[in-house]
C-alpha cells in the first residue's frame, strides 16, 4: 500500500511538473508574438521598412 501511494504522488508531481513546463513554453511562445520593442527595432529587424539601422 505504501508504493502504491508513492507511485501516485510520483505522478502527480510529474504532471505538475510538466504542465508548468508546458505553460511557460506557451508563454514564451505569446511572447514571441507579441514583442515590446522600440519602433525603430520593429521598422528595422521585424517589418524591414527602413533600409539602414537609425540607433
Amino acid at each position: 500500500m505504501k508504493d502504491n501511494n508513492f507511485n501516485k504522488l510520483t505522478k502527480v508531481l510529474l504532471y505538475t511538473l510538466c504542465g508548468s513546463i508546458a505553460a511557460f513554453y506557451l508563454y514564451v511562445i505569446y511572447l514571441g508574438f507579441q514583442p515590446r520593442v522600440s519602433d525603430q527595432y520593429r521598422a528595422y529587424y521585424i517589418e524591414h521598412t527602413i533600409p539602414q539601422w537609425t540607433g
